[in-house]
C-alpha cells in the first residue's frame, strides 16, 4: 500500500498507485518500462529512489510525487490523508 513516513520523509509507491497518478506523456528520453520508468523519472527530476520491484521508496513529498508523475499541480485536501 503506498503510503507516506512524516517522520523519514519516505514515500512507497505502488506499481497501482504509480499508473493510476501517471497522467503525462511518458518522456521519451527514459527507454525503460513500469517501475524502471518511475524510478528513472523520479530521479531526474531530483528525487533519491530505492527500487524494490513493485514498489518505491522515495525521498519526497506526496504532493511532488504526484506533480512529477501527474504533470499537474498538487492539491491540500487531496493529499491531506497522506499526513494523519
Amino acid at each position: 500500500m503506498s503510503g507516506y513516513n512524516k517522520k523519514t520523509g519516505i514515500f512507497e509507491l505502488t506499481a497501482t498507485k504509480a499508473e493510476y497518478w501517471d497522467r503525462k506523456p511518458h518522456d521519451s528520453s527514459i527507454n525503460l518500462d513500469g517501475m524502471d520508468y518511475y524510478t528513472e523519472l523520479l530521479r531526474k527530476n531530483g528525487l533519491e529512489v530505492q527500487n524494490y520491484g513493485s514498489f518505491l521508496k522515495i525521498k519526497g513529498t506526496p504532493e511532488r510525487i504526484w506533480e512529477i508523475l501527474s504533470g499537474q499541480p498538487s492539491n491540500a485536501e487531496r493529499s491531506a490523508h497522506y499526513y494523519k
